[in-house]
């Protein structure tokens, strides 16, 4: 338990199919992209998605970081599929597990990933792993300034920012059920709808953002991290994903105002814009985690929203002095 309600068991939270359940097309795929039939599945415990992931080794040592998914799981065949694409277009300068084999079939698509030599980051973070991590970003951010033709050419654009980072100004409309805000936020819909507005200049950049950093989706090794995941990528503020994954170390009680502005990434973002996202994060999370779970996705996920909509909140509440 923590100050911000109960923890998430961020290594255990996935609800995953068995590699002996997988379609036989699928399972031989990955043994002829081994060289052999495997001798050892360690299922990956994290996650939100159910889609099949783990590492996958031969008797002859070989080894991958396999996803699979089908029909049952459309949520992580469309973002497998995706991320098919996307990973190999990343720069090089981008420290991700590189993919070295993909095969869509009809209703199923399964990737291969190098199987780099690394672990979860300890939770709560420690300062090493998140020094690490921290890094990895900005390795990763300098490499996706300006956005890269190769993930321009695939598409990937600045679309409008999503309503779901609007909450705060639709609640203040009417236009939402309203959901319950932690005390510092009480009484001050309109001041964080007012603080919100600023999103769209915030995440206005030539630069393509991960979208969905956190310390969940990173590997640690015993002097890099790597950055997992690349499905959602946009062309914004690399600075956002900065901001985002530092609610997670804000709730384990590092100074993340202070990470925030040592990072690069943070270069001229003035207080009104850093407040700007946290105040979009907070609705986020804080809207979403009252909404019914989702099929196919982790019973976990509306906790960890709730935990990081409160770690957010309180940030943005210390930054305004209205806690």
């Amino acid at each position: 338990m923590s100050r911000f309600g109960p923890t998430v068991p961020y290594d255990a939270t996935a609800v995953r199919v068995a590699w002996e359940t997988l379609p036989p097309f699928v399972r031989e795929s990955v043994a002829a992209a081994l060289g052999g039939e495997p001798a050892e599945v360690r299922m990956a415990g994290g996650g939100f998605s159910s889609g099949f992931a783990a590492r996958v080794r031969s008797s002859s040592g070989a080894e991958l970081f396999v996803k699979a998914a089908g029909p049952g799981n459309s949520r992580a065949l469309d973002a497998y599929r995706r991320e098919a694409l996307v990973n190999p277009a990343l720069p090089a300068g981008v420290p991700a597990p590189r993919l070295e084999f993909a095969a869509d079939f009809e209703d199923w698509t399964v990737l291969g990933f190098e199987a780099v030599d690394g672990r979860a980051p300890t939770l709560p973070m420690n300062p090493r792993d998140l020094d690490l991590m921290l890094d990895a970003w900005a390795r990763a951010a300098a490499a996706l300034t300006p956005a890269p033709q190769a993930l321009l050419d695939l598409g990937v654009t600045a679309d409008p920012v999503d309503h779901k980072l609007r909450q705060f100004a639709s609640l203040d409309a009417g236009s939402i059920e309203p959901f319950p805000l932690p005390p510092a936020l009480e009484g001050r819909t309109a001041e964080l709808a007012t603080i919100e507005r600023g999103i769209d200049a915030a995440l206005t950049a030539d630069a393509v953002m991960h979208f969905d950093l956190r310390p969940d989706n990173m590997i640690v090794g015993a002097d890099q991290a790597w950055i997992c995941d690349w499905n959602w990528v946009e062309v914004h503020s690399t600075w956002f994903d900065t901001a985002c994954f530092l609610v997670a170390a804000h709730g384990d009680g590092h100074d993340a105002d202070a990470l925030f502005h040592k990072h690069p990434t943070a270069a001229g973002v003035t207080a009104d814009e850093l407040d700007a996202v946290l105040a979009s994060i907070t609705g986020y999370y804080l809207s979403q985690s009252y909404d019914p779970p989702i099929p196919e996705v982790s019973p976990y996920l509306r906790r960890h929203q709730r935990w990081s909509g409160l770690a957010a909140a309180d940030w943005l509440a210390r930054r305004r002095g209205w806690s």
